[in-house]
């Protein structure tokens, strides 16, 4: 493998430059990012024979191989390229492997070798190395592409939803989970995510209602499967109300994980139905991950889940999913429960309170709910809601 010149890495680099402005490239990198794992490794699981193009990238390989024609980069100072920049091993496995293996010799530097799995390469190293790891909501709503009716917060009835392990299926169309869905499975390989199994088994009246963005649709038959078997369980007390808990006007809990300081915080409010005539309780639980000021971080975000009790029915009429985005600092404030004014309870502004899905005008169990909740935490705060409800 040749080192590469300072030219040849310039013309590189201002390549990939090209290519990640381009529409081509943005219309494909949120669906791409949406798949969880990396683009290279997905990509290995597309050989039976032979490495096929998925079809939802077929405009953009076209683009990308015009563009590679006009740049005079060669074949091999992009390999060497790629090689001295990859994290993972992937360049190494494609190349050595299929691309430039030793068995093949090239003749004056010139390598010849399968235009179209480079072109797959080369498009899966630009997604991979550009990946931005840090999830921005102000960034996916500025592209956000919702074509279906929406209720206030951007969500679209979908009856008769189908889930999948890694996406739903609606109107034809099949979503991959966003990257803020919790898609952690009740049990050992389950064919969809512990929040979609409850509504499927469980949940029998009222909507359900989701977050529809065209950027993660493809027609069915191009459907994105990615996920392998893992060892996911589902695990907690049966949980029983403790109704002195809900005597107050706002009751506030918080538990904390002793390792890791992340906390656990419980708000429960009354509140009055008007229609109904009829009290109820909002019980909202959020996830406060552990964090100090001077951090290098913009911001946080965190998991909200939200539920409407009516104590005299014993159910749940409504049962959401959202992601809160705080600024860095306010967090800080809300996590230490500040003295300068910000309390625990303080909640991020209107437009960053990003909810994903929800069922409501139905009658869900406590225990429906309670499945919810532990189906839509991380395990570290499914102990600690356990420890609250015990």
């Amino acid at each position: 493998m040749m080192k590469t010149t300072t030219m040849q890495k310039e013309a590189i680099e201002s390549f990939f430059l090209s290519i990640t402005e381009s529409e081509q490239y943005l219309s494909k990198e949120y669906l791409v990012h949406a798949i969880r794992k990396s683009f290279l490794h997905y990509l290995s699981g597309y050989r039976i024979k032979e490495f096929e193009t998925p079809l939802f990238l077929k405009d953009l390989v076209e683009y990308v191989d015009s563009r590679f024609e006009e740049s005079n980069i060669t074949v091999s100072n992009m390999l060497d390229y790629m090689h001295c920049n990859d994290e993972h091993g992937w360049i190494m496995y494609y190349d050595s492997v299929f691309l430039r293996p030793l068995k093949k010799d090239s003749t004056n530097g010139i390598v010849e070798c399968d235009r179209k799995l480079f072109m797959l390469v080369l498009i899966g190293f630009i997604f991979d190395y550009f990946r931005n790891g840090k999830i921005d909501i102000q960034e996916i709503i500025a592209r956000e592409d919702l074509r279906y009716e929406t209720n206030q917060h951007g969500l679209s009835i979908v009856p008769e939803v189908v889930f999948k392990r890694d996406y739903f299926v609606f109107d034809n169309k099949a979503y991959l989970y966003s990257l803020l869905t919790n898609t952690s499975v009740i049990e050992f390989a389950d064919s969809m995510p512990g929040f979609a199994r409850i509504i499927t088994e469980q949940i029998d009246t009222g909507d359900v209602l989701l977050r529809l963005d065209e950027r993660l649709a493809l027609p069915v038959n191009q459907a994105i499967s990615y996920s392998t078997l893992n060892f996911e369980k589902f695990y907690g007390p049966q949980f029983h109300f403790a109704d002195s808990i809900f005597k107050k006007q706002k009751t506030i809990i918080v538990h904390i994980d002793k390792e890791s300081c992340d906390k656990l915080l419980m708000v429960i409010k009354h509140g009055y139905d008007v229609k109904c005539q009829e009290e109820f309780w909002h019980i909202e639980i959020e996830t406060l991950p552990f964090a100090t000021a001077g951090e290098s971080r913009t911001h946080v975000i965190t998991t909200f889940l939200h539920g409407m009790y009516y104590p005299a029915n014993d159910c749940f009429t409504h049962i959401d999913y959202t992601k809160n985005q705080y600024d860095f600092d306010d967090y800080v404030r809300k996590y230490s429960e500040s003295t300068t004014g910000v309390q625990i309870d303080f909640y991020t502004k209107k437009e960053l309170h990003y909810k994903i899905w929800c069922v409501e005008n139905g009658s869900y169990s406590r225990e429906v709910w309670y499945n919810m909740m532990i189906a839509s935490l991380p395990e570290k705060y499914r102990k600690l809601l356990d420890e609250m409800l015990s």
